[in-house]
C-alpha cells in the first residue's frame, strides 16, 4: 500500500463518520445494538418486577399488604388482616399493534378481621376507607371483629 492508498482511505473513514455525526453517533450506535443483543433493550425478557407486576396474585398480595397497613393505622383497630379478591386478570387494550394500555385486575370485593371491628364506628371508618381506596361499593365490603 502506498502513502497515497492511506491518505485516500483516511479520508473515506473521516466522510463516513462526518456523514453520520461524527464518531460518538458511532459509538452510540453500537453500544445500542450491544445492549439490544444482551437482553436490555425493549426485546429483551424483561425484569422480573415486570412479570411480578403482571401476576394478579403478586398483585392481590401487594395490594392486600398495603391496605392491612393502611388499616392498622386508623384508632381502634389495632391487628388487622385484609383479604381481596379480584374479579378479573390484567387487561392490556391494544391500538393497532401497539399496546395502548394495561390495566390491573379489578377488585371484587374486601374483607377485614381487626381488633376494633365489633365497634360500630370503626366499621364504618374502614368501610369508607376500603370503598374509596378501591373504588368499589360498600356492599362488596365487611369488616368484622377479630376473635380474643
Amino acid at each position: 500500500m502506498t502513502e497515497r492508498d492511506t491518505k485516500q482511505k483516511e479520508k473515506k473513514k473521516f466522510r463516513l463518520a462526518e456523514k453520520f455525526g461524527g464518531l460518538p453517533v458511532i459509538l452510540l450506535a453500537v453500544a445500542g445494538i450491544l445492549l439490544l443483543f444482551s437482553g436490555g433493550g425493549p426485546f429483551g425478557g424483561g425484569s422480573k418486577k415486570e412479570s411480578a407486576e403482571s401476576d394478579p396474585t403478586a398483585y392481590r398480595l401487594a395490594l392486600e399488604n398495603e391496605l392491612a397497613a393502611l388499616c392498622s393505622e386508623v384508632r381502634g383497630v389495632g391487628r388487622v388482616s385484609v383479604m381481596i379478591t379480584l374479579k378479573e386478570g390484567e387487561r392490556t387494550d391494544y391500538s393497532g399493534a401497539k399496546v395502548s394500555s394495561v390495566s390491573p385486575p379489578s377488585v371484587l370485593g374486601a374483607a377485614i378481621v381487626c381488633d376494633g371491628g365489633g365497634n360500630a364506628e370503626t366499621r364504618a371508618e374502614l368501610t369508607r376507607l376500603v370503598a374509596g381506596l378501591l373504588g368499589i361499593g360498600s356492599n362488596r365490603i365487611t369488616v368484622a371483629e377479630r376473635r380474643p
